[in-house]
């Protein structure tokens, strides 16, 4: 006979080893009625189990024959939540908000791999054991989710309940032992359970209303952890939990990264020795040329040797020509340490903040920023070091004279090192924060031809692609749901003799003036490598670089797109031979049933050193 562990029902009274915090720690009340009309999807908490965390916030209990649940360690997500048969209870952040449409919460939980103690035999994964639940202050009423996507309510108003286990197995969270980001939303009219950015559970209700389980969400005292239905929940982990008043979109269920933060993807163009044994001017990075009045930006993360304040970056500014060429010449010199020379170097102009107590330390491992602006034979020149604490180093210099047509800047060494972004090294663009630079509504209900990003204009041929990067995030109603862009004849959709030349969807598929890919492969290229049976899921939360390239009729596009899960998905590549016409061609993006998060936009000329 199997010996197997049993596992009381009863709750113990407790173990709580830590006091409650106060609930106005979680955020405001709402404005008087009548203020917000629309349902507004925001944030009422996020509980990282790091940082700032406060671990009195909770009250930490254990199950009869269990262990008290507390903050540990974990080797992939650094400090969680570890419920080992036992839970937490916090207050209920979402009783500060008036809910309207919805509630949602999102994390990250790992179920234990169950094992027999005596046999070591697989037993079936926990999925009665609730995930969280929410309760009232004496326990009589509660709402709980497990691993099943088994929601259960019972209330005063009635009762109700869906994918009970011991009717329907889901699957929804296997295999356990690993981490799956989740996310819930229960609205007016039933519920949706995303696991690891595919949808599990869709079910809308017609017999109940839902709106109870909505407004018992927002107005209940507690929420518990591993706790709350019939059955002691099993050992879990969980992490990074958030929660929303009203319903959230497809960019809140789209798998996140790994730790929270994004994860370095190893885009870079290394400038250097990585010990920083590079002598003085041996090593460079290639020179960047920028034509007539436009801008440089850098974006790079530095290292020193820690010999001297010089043994940073080092940026130079020429004429353009490279440095074994005929007639170099350089402009400036500026060293990370406020100094500089050269011949239009002025002692005094150069600005900064820096505290050369501390400045070697602050520069290794810092990220810097800089920017360079042309305007007629004026240059402006501005680095910003972000520390590793968060403190902005800058410095400011300008110069004038009689500058070439043509001017050119590199980074030299000096017993330092330096790992380029490529993706935020730009010529003629921006570099955006998250949110800063959006189209389309974040819950990607935004419909076809409504929305539109800003014309760039290309002139002439392309030395280096011109790129937009962004986040897409999709209604994964249908796989053109994504983004689309458009080329024109230079002018934009409102001017007179507006015209297009192509039209590209994230789905491979385009029209244009030479009709559309299907029909037309005598006449254009088009190549990609997507999986359909999963590209919607993979596309949603993907991060995209879209490159154009001209070559005099000849234009090329092409596509790199990197999951939310980390996959690199096949380019795609698109090429319109001998088709364009005029001078200048122009580039804008539309959605379709999807939200775009752009993050540069300008000529990339270290596109080639792009690998996921």
């Amino acid at each position: 006979m199997k010996k197997t562990r049993k596992w009381s029902s009863l709750i113990l009274a407790a173990f709580t080893v830590l006091s409650l915090g106060a609930c106005e720690d979680w955020g405001q009340m709402d404005p008087p009625a009548g203020n917000d009309v629309n349902p507004k999807l925001e944030q009422v908490a996020n509980v990282t189990f790091q940082g700032d965390f406060d671990p009195t916030s909770m009250n930490y209990y254990a199950y009869e024959g269990g262990e008290i649940a507390e903050i540990v360690v974990d080797e992939e997500r650094d400090t969680v939540l570890h419920c080992p048969n036992g839970y937490a209870r916090m207050f209920n952040p979402l009783s500060n908000y008036k809910v309207q449409n919805g509630v949602s919460l999102t994390f990250w939980v790992k179920q234990a791999v169950l094992v027999d103690e005596e046999t070591q035999e697989a037993l079936d994964d926990d999925l009665e054991g609730a995930l969280f639940s929410f309760q009232n202050a004496n326990g009589t009423q509660r709402m709980f989710m497990t691993a099943n996507g088994w929601l259960k309510y019972e209330g005063t108003d009635g009762e109700y309940e869906a994918n009970n286990p011991s009717n329907l197995k889901t699957g929804m969270l296997t295999p356990a032992g690993e981490w799956h980001y989740v996310a819930i939303t229960v609205r007016n009219d039933g519920y949706s359970v995303f696991v690891d950015g595919n949808q599990r559970i869709d079910k809308t209700e017609t017999d109940f209303d839902f709106n109870k389980i909505v407004q018992f969400m927002g107005n209940t005292s507690y929420i518990y952890i591993g706790s709350g239905s019939d059955t002691d929940t099993r050992e879990m982990w969980i992490d990074d939990i958030n929660i929303y008043r009203n319903q959230i979109t497809s960019k809140e269920q789209a798998r996140p990264s790994m730790g929270g933060e994004e994860p370095d993807y190893g885009n870079y163009l290394n400038v250097g020795a990585e010990d920083c044994s590079s002598a003085w001017w041996t090593t460079f990075s290639p020179t960047i040329l920028m034509t007539g009045d436009t801008n440089t930006h850098y974006g790079f993360w530095n290292y020193g040797s820690g010999g001297g304040n010089w043994n940073n970056f080092v940026l130079v500014i020429t004429n353009g020509k490279e440095r074994d060429e005929s007639g170099y010449a350089e402009y400036v010199v500026i060293r990370s340490d406020a100094f500089g020379w050269g011949q239009y170097w002025v002692d005094g102009r150069l600005t900064h903040n820096l505290n050369f107590d501390t400045f070697i330390a602050d520069m290794n491992g810092a990220f810097v920023d800089i920017d360079i602006v042309r305007e007629g034979n004026k240059v402006t020149v501005k680095t910003c070091a972000t520390t590793s604490d968060g403190r902005t180093l800058i410095q400011e210099y300008w110069f004038e004279g009689d500058l070439a047509e043509t001017i050119g800047s590199f980074l030299a060494c000096d017993a330092s090192y330096y790992k380029i972004d490529v993706e935020k090294t730009l010529v003629g663009g921006k570099v955006y924060a998250e949110e800063t630079y959006t189209i389309g509504a974040p819950d990607c209900s935004t419909g076809w031809w409504t929305q539109f990003s800003d014309l760039s204009v290309v002139t002439g041929d392309t030395d280096v692609p011109f790129v937009h990067a962004f986040y897409n995030y999709s209604s994964m109603a249908a796989n053109w749901s994504n983004w689309v862009i458009v080329i024109t004849n230079g002018k934009n959709r409102d001017e007179s003799g507006y015209a297009e030349y192509a039209v590209l969807r994230a789905d491979a598929y385009g029209w244009g003036a030479f009709g559309n890919t299907n029909d037309n492969a005598d006449l254009i290229s088009l190549t990609h490598s997507f999986n359909w049976d999963t590209f919607k899921e993979q596309m949603n939360g993907a991060f995209c670089r879209v490159a154009v390239e001209r070559k005099d009729a000849d234009l090329t596009i092409t596509v790199k797109t990197r999951s939310a899960a980390g996959e690199v998905l096949g380019d795609i590549i698109f090429t319109y031979p001998n088709g364009i016409t005029t001078p200048d061609i122009g580039i804008f993006f539309t959605v379709d049933g999807s939200y775009l998060d752009f993050r540069s936009v300008g000529y990339m000329p270290f596109w080639s050193e792009i690998q996921q």
